[in-house]
Order: C-alpha cells, then sequence, then structure tokens
C-alpha cells in the first residue's frame, strides 16, 4: 500500500517518515496522495497517535488542520507498528521556517498574518467542537503545498503558495461543560528545583500581573493592538479564536483555501445571543468583546521575532 522512506522527524510520541503510495498490488486506494507522511509507534506506546488519528477524523472538515488519511499496522525488523497516514508538509514547519530566517530580518510582518490567520481558522474550528489543542508552537505548525498549483511530486512552492496547517494532538483536551480541560490531576508537568529558570518563569505567569514585553521595532499598530487582545489576563475579557479573525491584523488576509465545514451548534447560537447582548468600552479597532474561555491566539507574532514558543495558557 506504501512504501517509508526517509526519516522527517521524531517526537514524544512516534517517528515521522515520508512514504509514497504504493501503485502496483490490488490493495492500493487510489484516493491517496502520491507522496504523504507516517507517524508510527510501537504497538505498546501508540495510545497517544491512536488518539491523534482519532481527533483528526474529528476534525477532517477544516482545510487549516493537517489531513489524516488512515491507519495501519506493520511489522517491521521483528517490532510491531501502529501508523497514522499523514498530509504531506513539503514546507516544512513554522519553526524550520524561523530559523532559516534567524539571521536575517525574522518574517515579514505580511507572512505573519498569513500565518496567524490559518492558526486562527483550525484554532477556531477545534475550539467548536468543545477541544483545546494545548500545544500551540512552531514546530505543530506545518507549512502545505497548495497541490492544485503544480504537477509535481514534491513541488518548490512560493512562499504565498502554502497553507499553514495545526498538527499533532497528542495534548489535546476535550473541554467539560464548566469550561474546564477533562483529565486528570496530579504533580506538576515538569520537575524543576526553587532556582531554576523555568520554575521561575512559571511562577510569573502563574501569580504575578506580568506580561511578555510587545517587540516595538518593525511592529504595526495593528500587531501591537493584536497581541494585547491576545495576552489579556482575565478570561471573561480576552478576545476568543473565533473573535480575532474580525481583527484588523488578519481579517484582510484573503480567503484563499475555503472554509471549514461549520455544524452548528447549540452552543454556538447560545454564545452569539450572548455577544449579540454585551455592551462594552471601545478599543482602538471596534467594541471590546468578552467572553472566552481559551487562552486564544497569542503567540505566532511573538515566535517570528524570537523563534520560541511563549508558555502562556493552553490553545
Amino acid at each position: 500500500m506504501w512504501k517509508r522512506g526517509r526519516r522527517l522527524g521524531r517526537g514524544s510520541y512516534g517517528v515521522v517518515s515520508l512514504v509514497e503510495s504504493n501503485h502496483e498490488g490490488g490493495g492500493f486506494d487510489h484516493h491517496l496522495p502520491s507522496v504523504m507522511a507516517v507517524k508510527s509507534a510501537e504497538i505498546s506506546k501508540a495510545h497517544s497517535i491512536q488518539k491523534e488519528k482519532e481527533l483528526l477524523q474529528r476534525f477532517e472538515g477544516c482545510p487549516y488542520i493537517i489531513s489524516c488519511f488512515g491507519d495501519d499496522f506493520t511489522i517491521e525488523d521483528g517490532v510491531e507498528l501502529y501508523n497514522i497516514l499523514l498530509e504531506f508538509a513539503s514546507g516544512g514547519s513554522l519553526a524550520d521556517r524561523i530559523r532559516e530566517r534567524s539571521g536575517d530580518q525574522g518574517l515579514n510582518e505580511y507572512e505573519v498574518r498569513r500565518y496567524t490567520h490559518s492558526v486562527l481558522k483550525g484554532l477556531s474550528y477545534i475550539h467548536m467542537h468543545g477541544y483545546v489543542h494545548c500545544d500551540i508552537k512552531p514546530h505543530n505548525i506545518l507549512l502545505v503545498g497548495d497541490w492544485s498549483s503544480t504537477s509535481s511530486l514534491i513541488p518548490r512552492l512560493k512562499r504565498d503558495e502554502e497553507i499553514a496547517k495545526i498538527a499533532d494532538f497528542g495534548l489535546a483536551k476535550k473541554v467539560v461543560g464548566n469550561g474546564k480541560k477533562k483529565g486528570q490531576r496530579g504533580k506538576p508537568p515538569w520537575k524543576c528545583g526553587p532556582n531554576s529558570e523555568i520554575c521561575n518563569l512559571l511562577f510569573r505567569i502563574s501569580f504575578t500581573e506580568e506580561l511578555p514585553e510587545i517587540p516595538k521595532k518593525g511592529v504595526s499598530k495593528e500587531a501591537e493592538d493584536f497581541l494585547k487582545k491576545c495576552l489579556v489576563r482575565d478570561p471573561k475579557s480576552r478576545w476568543t479564536a473565533h473573535m480575532l479573525l474580525d481583527h484588523p491584523f488578519v481579517s484582510s488576509i484573503e480567503e484563499r483555501y475555503g472554509i471549514c465545514k461549520k455544524r452548528k451548534r447549540r452552543e454556538d447560537i447560545d454564545e452569539e445571543q450572548q455577544q449579540a447582548s454585551i455592551s462594552g468600552s471601545e478599543t482602538t479597532f471596534g467594541m471590546q468583546h468578552v467572553y472566552q474561555r481559551y487562552w486564544g491566539k497569542k503567540r505566532i507574532l511573538a515566535m517570528s521575532y524570537s523563534g520560541e514558543a511563549i508558555p502562556l495558557g493552553l490553545l
């Protein structure tokens, strides 16, 4: 059905490889792309990617989330593996793109607007279905080629022909009715001493009113206002991913790649009715929205300058 090629990377929960569909034999599915990525893990360690496959199929209506083409089992070198077949990102990850520009001026603002718009579309769809991703960072944003624009097997694309898509749902959580993520409570996720840098950072995030400094140099007023909306500490006043799509920083981006297939749910209707009745203070770019359960999108612009994710909140 498919042939494993070179390794593309290794994550916490599996190894990702390039694969080609095998056109020989009766088992070939002609609906599969010629080139894909496969994420593999030993059967005994495959729980996370099995969960990821289920979520990707749940989100398959959105063109801003990486596509999953199915799963299967293989035995390689005597080891039984569970595999999920994924859309191949010919442009690599957003982290790769930022790294390429590390000696230059970073991503230009138009690129940041485009990538942010795509990520917000994907996040809005995920949140609409009652989930939070919990691991949004440049490494998990993949740049996928627009295959309709070329006949090449692995196209070399112009930057404006790439679509930023959300990937890696191994840490995603279901949000229950009270707005809390569904999961176990236990020990702190990081083992660190009281004097370590990460412990100090987490304390500042959790127990102070301090906010990350917004870059001033080379940042437009729209970008600065966008980041301020993302970094509001009060979750009732912080803008949602859906609200941020109407901000001037991203609202001017052309909708080139279709829309997510949205099913109207009771929760959406209730939220729309609640937002319609809200009044608030005026801001630079319109009305101050409220009602927010999620941290929303607050990282991509800052990451384009620092090359690192800001570990704040849940996305």
